[in-house]
């Protein structure tokens, strides 16, 4: 009996650890699946950040762009306004430069001393070179509208339409602006009487 007793205990020991077995082993299933669960949860709150971090990358690489287009249009501004003030003050400058020539062209037909007349424009000459200001050429030219404001139309069968026949007044230009356009005569083949 003892032989079946030990038996009897022994399959009984067999069938607790089998159910403890199978406890530890829907206990690991659970545990298992509920990490599984956290992982999937923190693997979506990962990606979920990944595309705020790139929303937020994309926003911040706009606001550079944005920041550095205002410097350079701020720069911009800022240069055109410069330039358009000191043109103004060339514009003035040239109107008296004109009438030191005017008045040295009379001096010079009277005969008289023009020497420090000269030496004043060739100092005002100094000043528009430094400033980049130069005399529009018109004489032959065709006419162009953005340099040049014809004050009459002569008829000229010798020259082709639109030239610049004579130039009346001379016109200045400082880089690509224009300071002050040339008043100019132009010429047509022929003028229809209307």
């Amino acid at each position: 009996m003892s032989n079946e007793a030990d038996d009897k205990e022994q399959y009984d020991l067999d069938i607790i650890e089998s159910n403890s077995n199978q406890e530890d082993g829907e206990k690991n299933t659970e545990e298992s699946s509920a990490h599984k669960s956290q992982l999937d949860e923190l693997k979506e709150l990962l990606e979920k950040e990944k595309q705020n971090t790139n929303e937020y990358v994309e926003k911040w690489k706009r606001a550079l762009a944005d920041y550095q287009n205002l410097n350079k249009r701020s720069d911009l501004d800022i240069t055109n306004k410069v330039t358009n003030e000191i043109n103004k003050i060339m514009l003035n400058f040239l109107i008296v430069y004109e009438d030191l020539i005017r008045a040295k062209n009379v001096l010079v037909d009277d005969q008289k001393d023009t020497e420090g007349l000269g030496a004043i424009i060739r100092n005002m000459d100094s000043i528009f070179n430094e400033y980049n200001i130069k005399v529009i050429d018109a004489i032959g030219q065709t006419f162009n509208p953005n340099l040049h404001e014809a004050v009459s139309i002569v008829e000229d069968n010798n020259l082709d339409d639109d030239t610049i026949k004579e130039e009346i007044a001379k016109g200045y230009i400082s880089g690509n602006n224009v300071i002050k356009p040339s008043k100019v005569i132009v010429s047509k083949k022929s003028i229809k009487n209307e």
